[in-house]
């Protein structure tokens, strides 16, 4: 063989090593692509190309373009999806140590949960419970504090009697709302304008962010302030597909992760106190309901969940952060 040849079956097998290593990642959420988990991934993707000369990227595909929460975490066992933004509630029915997160006023305020998600042991805890359950964690971001909204105002815990509020599938949150008084009504986030506008729900939970993005208060005007959870959100790849990735890639994924978690979750704090003043400019009912008795009736549904080990180690990591 010349030197030539040699040279070009050289180049041939270089290019056909790195076509083999480059990859793109599909990353599926049900938000807007300007909503915090859109600007989360993005920030992700910005460093993971970087970190790996381009030989790994992130396309995001929102508004659950790729199926709703459910289908998406289905998705990354299955290989449609490789990665999926979903609220934690939505992953506890996979990993169900998990439930913490799901706990009615688990956080004392955004500050404290952006804390607790920065600490190592609270993080390590999490992707432990994740890979038992055949996923890997690459990052936690927040859904926001979550509101009440509704077609009247809500003044008092007593004014949520009765009505039927969307909640997301988890039995945490059936369980809060009927402490509430409510008639909670597991929905798909996806059905839930339409299921507003013809009536067959009253109201549902939202942060000020996806409440404003997402136009609710065109159908629910009425918007109760009573912050009963701070929303978690695990950004996850299946285990497998993630262990077959080359280690340079890996580290890179695990590294923007950790970055883009801390953006994310300051960026929502941000979001939502810029969509708040929106929403009054929109002439939006806003009530301050006094939380006490929230918090009262979620005493029981933490007794209720905190019913392993596992669970309540988590439970005792973040109450021990300040």
């Amino acid at each position: 063989m010349t030197l030539h040849s040699l040279l070009m079956a050289s180049a041939l097998t270089l290019a056909t090593t790195l076509a083999t290593q480059a990859a793109e990642l599909r990353a599926s959420h049900n938000a807007n692509a300007d909503e915090p988990y859109g600007v989360g991934l993005d920030k992700m993707a910005e460093i993971v190309a970087k970190d790996t000369d381009g030989s790994l990227t992130i396309k995001s595909f929102p508004n659950a373009q790729l199926g709703d929460e459910m289908e998406s975490i289905q998705g990354t066992q299955m290989g449609t999806v490789d990665i999926a933004v979903a609220a934690n509630e939505a992953l506890a029915n996979f990993a169900p140590d998990l439930a913490t997160f799901s706990l009615p006023y688990i956080f004392k305020s955004s500050e404290q949960m952006d804390k607790a998600l920065n600490d190592p042991k609270i993080f390590n805890l999490v992707s432990t419970i994740l890979e038992e359950r055949g996923f890997k964690l690459l990052a936690l971001f927040s859904a926001g504090e979550r509101h009440i909204m509704t077609k009247k105002p809500i003044n008092s815990i007593d004014d949520l009697k009765g009505e039927k509020i969307r909640v997301i599938q988890n039995p945490a949150h059936i369980d809060a709302f009927k402490a509430f008084g409510a008639n909670p009504a597991p929905l798909p986030y996806t059905e839930l304008y339409g299921a507003l506008e013809t009536g067959v729900v009253d109201g549902a939970d939202a942060a000020n962010t996806n409440y404003y993005s997402q136009k609710f208060y065109e159908v629910a005007p009425d918007w109760a302030m009573v912050g009963w959870l701070q929303l978690v959100a695990p950004v996850v790849m299946g285990k497998a597909a993630f262990d077959k990735l080359p280690a340079d890639q890996q580290k890179a994924l695990l590294d923007a992760g950790m970055q883009a978690g801390s953006f994310e979750r300051q960026y929502y704090v941000k979001s939502d106190a810029e969509k708040l003043e929106k929403l009054k400019e929109a002439g939006v009912t806003i009530t301050h309901p006094d939380t006490a008795p929230f918090r009262e009736a979620a005493a029981g549904v933490k007794e209720k969940y905190l019913d392993d080990d596992r669970k309540k180690e988590l439970y005792e990591m973040i109450n021990a952060v300040n």
